[in-house]
């Protein structure tokens, strides 16, 4: 073992050692002095500030203050009704509802005759089952022409257009106080056979309204009304009503509709040998000429604001034919009464003999029919179609014209007279984004006074237009 060199040699290594630490803190402290001074800055102190104490409490109702200010507006249309409500005798009935629940009723489960209330049902049925934008259509068929000869009959075939009309019949009269609306040009069918080079028929213009069963009247029509500008003959094939210009109504509308167009092609130089009648096209024939109707919603518009009987009558047979195969009146309202039925409707008590509500044979409830506005809304089809109140050419034309109700109120009246008195009004009222669903159906004695009925119910939704605005119900910010 060797041990005499360890000392010297571990001398040595420190020795050497001592140069190099000192160098290696030269270097570094070279390095630092090289690089920005970093120097650590205490953070601001930023004095805290409270915020302003609230005026209303965190669980106050003014936190949620468009449902506070609805419920106002319920309550003040619910004391100002009540009056009303407490009128109504054991013949009639009222029902009153906001947004999506019933406030005030009178007897909403009694049968009651509802005249032209029942139109609204009809309408909403229509717009379900055929759709909104559903459009009828009426054709000519027959043979092509040959240099501009058509060699045989032709067929006016009917869609089952109720507002299929002339130019003069749209035309307010004496007779006519609300003529159609929304109607289909007879004139632009007429046209287009012009249009399809056709100069001279050589048989007949016959009309074919087979679409539809060859029922004229519902059975609980008076012989006064059939005659009348509110009945008419029902078809799938109709002009003008069946109205001449001398105000003559026929009984048989597919033959005076063929008639009628018989003339216009007169008039646009087109010569028919065979003259005019009735008869089912052959199948297959050859379309010469068609011309659509305005879309069904627009049609509902017509039905509700002129409060067209015509067109309800002819909206229940296509909604037959859509549902079941038939275009007939009993297979129409039995499609209407199960569509309320599956619409969760109560239907104990109602009766539906047509779909226009000329007959005292149908029976409705207040309940059915706010049942069905309620499913629907002021915006649809159904409800903006109502007729508004002030509204020129509409059955509320003289009615509700004061601030508050006039271009608001939105509702379909209903009127007869002989046996028995009738008056209702169904319809919307919207104040502040809410809806107030109303119906009123007057029956017997109550119906003569109306007029002071309607009053208290227009004062009523004027209050309830008054009530506070959700702004004036919002949180107080803070207490000073």
């Amino acid at each position: 073992m060797i041990t005499a060199a360890r000392g010297p040699l571990l001398a040595l290594s420190c020795a050497a050692l001592v140069p190099a630490a000192a160098l290696a803190g030269l270097a570094l402290y070279a390095r630092d002095k090289a690089q920005p001074a970093k120097v650590a800055v205490a953070p601001a102190t930023v004095p805290h500030q409270l915020p302003a104490p609230l005026a209303s409490p965190l669980l106050s109702v003014r936190r949620a203050p468009a449902a506070l200010a609805a419920d106002r507006r319920a309550d003040l249309l619910a004391s100002s009704v009540a009056p009303l409500a407490a009128s109504i005798d054991g013949s009639s009935c009222l029902a009153v509802g906001f947004d999506d629940r019933s406030l005030v009723v009178r007897n909403p489960d009694l049968a009651v005759i509802p005249a032209s209330n029942l139109k609204i049902i009809t309408a909403a049925v229509a717009i379900d089952v055929l759709g909104p934008g559903f459009t009828y259509t009426t054709t000519v068929v027959g043979p092509a022409p040959v240099n501009g000869v058509i060699d045989g009959d032709v067929f006016l075939v009917g869609g089952g257009d109720p507002v299929l009309s002339e130019q003069w019949y749209t035309q307010q009269s004496t007779s006519r106080k609300r003529p159609p609306t929304h109607t289909t040009s007879v004139e632009a069918l007429a046209d287009a056979m012009v249009a399809a080079g056709v100069t001279q028929i050589t048989g007949r213009v016959l009309g074919d309204g087979s679409r539809y069963d060859d029922e004229r009247y519902p059975p609980g029509w008076a012989d006064d009304i059939r005659v009348s500008f509110d009945g008419g003959a029902i078809g799938a094939l109709v002009i003008n009503d069946s109205r001449s210009p001398s105000d003559a109504q026929s009984s048989n509308p597919s033959s005076s509709a063929a008639a009628a167009f018989l003339g216009l092609l007169d008039q646009r130089g087109i010569a028919v040998a065979g003259g005019s009648g009735d008869g089912a096209a052959p199948a297959g024939a050859g379309v010469l000429a068609g011309v659509q109707s305005a879309p069904l919603s627009e049609i509902v518009n017509e039905l509700l604001a002129t409060s067209d009987n015509l067109t309800a009558e002819m909206m229940v047979k296509e909604i037959g034919l859509a549902v079941a195969q038939r275009g007939s009146r009993p297979d129409g309202l039995q499609a209407m009464l199960d569509r309320l039925v599956s619409w969760g409707v109560p239907t104990a008590g109602v009766r539906l003999t047509d779909g226009s509500g000329l007959s005292y044979d149908n029976q409705l409830t207040c309940a059915a029919l706010a049942g069905v506005l309620q499913r629907g809304s002021a915006t649809d089809a159904v409800g903006a179609g109502l007729a508004r109140a002030g509204q020129d050419g509409s059955t509320l034309a003289d009615s509700f014209e004061q601030q508050g109700l006039a271009g608001v109120l939105q509702g379909k009246t209903g009127t007869l007279h002989n046996p028995y008195e009738v008056k209702s009004l169904g319809g919307y009222y919207v104040v502040a984004g809410s809806e107030v669903g109303f119906v009123l159906i007057l029956n017997g004695p109550a119906a003569l006074g109306y007029a002071s009925a309607w009053e208290q119910l227009g004062a009523a939704l004027l209050a309830a237009g008054a009530g506070p605005s959700a702004e004036a119900l919002a949180p107080l910010s803070s207490v000073s």
